[in-house]
């Protein structure tokens, strides 16, 4: 009843790329080829270009420059050519691109003290570019697509429902796990640059400092981030390079 959709799926198998990602120091089967990521990248560049005003400041876009390229160097994706931009807005936030392209939100930049910090800040978002982050979510997303086209075909709509609701948290837990691997492999990268890599951990307190003064919000079950405690404290694990009790009451929860 369902073999219609096996085309479908047969299809999205055909494209995949199976290669060691040196970041994540694993064998992973992608989608898509470094080319067709770099395309993606820049096609979706181009709407941010629109959608934003950047910061012209010489002084900002040298020192976010200059920070970005000693990270680049020992980056683990030398295929790619990073940029950073800055975007002329208070929010406290950043985020990155497939393809190395970089975006640091004013207001972030406002609550950050040193350049160590602000190399946490880039190392971070390029991380989630070496590891391929984004590129996995829509790799799930379609998988995700896949199963409920076939629980659709199926008639049965909890069964759809539920398909939805599991590939949800699939693709969230996936999120939380992309926070935590992109905080260690931006500490890796600072180490490397010669930026201090505990200043991971104090990035991340300027953040949770940030959110205290934040109206609350409600809670989401499907909470697609960490809570920072535990960020830092694995942040902080990995730059010590192990985790004292303290850092493994933070990330289990324990009290």
């Amino acid at each position: 009843m369902l073999t219609w959709v096996v085309p479908v799926v047969l299809v999205i198998a055909a494209g995949c790329v199976t290669e060691f990602n040196p970041a994540t120091q694993r064998q992973e089967t992608l989608l898509y080829s470094d080319e067709k990521e770099k395309s993606l990248g820049a096609s979706v560049a181009l709407q941010v270009e629109k959608k934003f005003t950047f910061n012209m400041e010489v002084d900002i876009n040298e020192r976010v420059e200059r920070i970005l390229n000693k990270i680049e160097e020992v980056s683990d994706r030398k295929d790619l050519v990073f940029t950073v931009r800055v975007i002329e807005d208070d929010e406290v936030n950043a985020f990155s691109l497939p393809g190395g392209y970089v975006y640091l939100f004013k207001g972030l930049i406002d609550i950050i003290d040193t350049d160590d910090q602000l190399a946490a800040v880039i190392g971070h978002e390029m991380a989630h570019v070496t590891a391929k982050h984004a590129m996995k979510r829509l790799q799930g997303a379609y998988g995700a697509m896949a199963l409920e086209v076939a629980a659709m075909a199926s008639g049965n709509v909890h069964m759809a429902a539920g398909v939805d609701l599991a590939a949800s948290s699939l693709l969230f837990a996936n999120s939380r796990e992309d926070e935590f691997e992109a905080d260690r492999l931006g500490v890796r990268y600072m180490r490397r640059a010669g930026y201090d890599p505990r200043q991971m951990k104090v990035m991340l307190g300027k953040l949770l400092a940030h959110q205290a003064k934040q109206p609350p919000r409600p809670l989401n079950y499907w909470r697609s981030h960490p809570f920072i405690p535990a960020r830092m404290a694995s942040a902080d694990a990995e730059a010590k390079g192990k985790t004292e009790y303290r850092d493994y009451l933070n990330l289990t929860g324990e009290d």
